[in-house]
C-alpha cells in the first residue's frame, strides 16, 4: 500500500504536467527546455546527493548485483527482441526500432525520480550501479538495432560512443562514485544547493511526462499495432520474464530485487527516437512507443509493483 501510494503520488504529478499544456497554461515547446533542465543540471545533482554517504562495503555487493543484473536482462531483453519482433509480424524498416523500444527502460529520466520516491537514497544509489551497463549497452546494442531499419547503403550519421556516453548525467555518475568511495567531504556550501536542484527532479520529471504526453495524438497511437505490442513488450512482457529470473535467487536482498524489477518496468527510453533520427531508423515507431509506453506504464507499473 506504501508504494501504491508513492506511484499514486508520482502519477498525480504527471497529470499535473499534462493538464497544464491542455490548457494552455504553459506552452507545449516548454517540455523541451525543462527536459534539458532537467537532465542536465537537477538529475545530475540528484545522482550526487544520493552518493553522499558513509561507504558501507556490505552496499557495495549490491551494487554489483544490481550492476549483473542490469547486463543480463537487458542482454537476454536484446536476444529476445528479435525473434518478438518477427512473431509480432513487424515489418522490415519498423524491426530495428521496434526491438529498441521493447528491450531498453527509460532508466534515467523515469526510473531514477521513481526510485528515488519508492525506495529513497538508498534505492537510488541502486538505480546508479544500475543504469551503468544499460548506457553503454543502449549506445552499441540499441544503435545497432535501429540501424536495422535503415536503407541499404545508407552511412548517415556517424556514431561516436564517447559523445553518447559523456554527458552531465553519466558524469555525475562517475564523479558520485569517485566521492563514495574515496570518502571525500562536501562543504555545506555546495551541499545545500545540491540538495534544493535534487529536490526538485522528482516533480519536475513527473511533469515534463505529462507535458510529452499531452503533445501526442492518441488516436494515431492506438491504432500503430507494432507500436502497441512494443509498448506492451516493454511493459508487461518483459518485467515478467525478469521477476521470473528473480525468484531463481530467493535470498537475493529485496531492495535489489525492488529496483531491478521497477527500473525494468519503466517505459520506452526517450532517447529511442533521438537515436533514429541520426541512424535514419523508423523515429516515427519510436515517437509513438515512448509516448504510448509513458501513458500505459500508469497502469502497468502499479500491477508490476504488485509483484514486489
Amino acid at each position: 500500500m506504501v508504494l501504491f501510494s508513492n506511484l499514486v503520488g508520482l502519477f498525480l504529478l504527471i497529470a499535473v504536467g499534462f493538464a497544464a499544456v491542455r490548457l494552455k497554461i504553459v506552452p507545449a515547446q516548454m517540455s523541451k527546455p525543462l527536459s534539458a533542465l532537467l537532465m542536465n543540471i537537477t538529475l545530475p545533482a540528484t545522482v550526487f546527493i544520493s552518493m553522499i554517504q558513509p561507504y558501507d562495503p556490505g552496499f557495495l555487493g549490491l551494487g554489483l548485483a544490481a550492476i549483473v543484473f542490469s547486463a543480463v536482462f537487458f542482454s537476454l531483453f536484446s536476444a529476445l527482441s528479435l525473434p518478438l519482433s518477427r512473431l509480432c509480424r513487424v515489418p522490415d524498416g519498423r524491426r530495428g526500432m521496434w526491438c529498441c523500444c521493447a528491450t531498453y527502460s527509460n532508466t534515467g529520466f523515469m526510473g531514477f525520480p521513481v526510485a528515488y520516491a519508492l525506495f529513497g537514497a538508498d534505492g537510488l544509489m541502486l538505480a546508479v550501479f544500475f543504469n551503468i551497463p544499460f548506457n553503454f549497452l543502449l549506445y552499441t546494442i540499441g544503435v545497432r538495432m535501429v540501424c536495422m531499419d535503415a536503407p541499404k547503403g545508407d552511412a548517415k550519421g556517424s556514431f561516436s560512443l564517447r559523445t553518447a556516453l559523456m554527458t552531465p548525467l553519466n558524469a555525475a555518475i562517475v564523479l558520485s562514485l569517485i566521492f563514495y568511495f574515496g570518502q571525500l567531504p562536501v562543504p555545506d556550501a555546495l551541499f545545500t544547493p545540491l540538495q534544493h536542484l535534487s529536490n526538485v527532479t522528482t516533480p519536475l520529471s513527473m511533469m515534463v511526462t505529462g507535458m510529452n504526453l499531452a503533445q501526442g495524438k492518441v488516436s494515431d497511437v492506438i491504432r500503430d499495432r507494432d507500436a502497441i505490442t512494443s509498448s506492451l513488450t516493454r511493459l508487461l512482457v518483459f518485467p515478467v520474464i525478469c521477476w521470473v529470473g528473480m525468484r531463481l535467487f530467493p535470498q537475493m536482498d529485496a531492495l535489489v530485487v525492488g529496483v531491478t524489477l521497477v527500473m525494468l518496468a519503466m517505459p520506452s527510453p526517450a532517447a529511442a527516437p533521438i537515436i533514429g533520427e541520426q541512424f535514419n531508423g523508423c523515429v516515427q515507431l519510436g515517437a509513438r512507443v515512448v509516448f504510448l509506453s509513458s501513458l500505459l506504464c500508469i497502469a502497468t507499473l502499479p500491477l508490476v509493483s504488485l509483484l514486489l
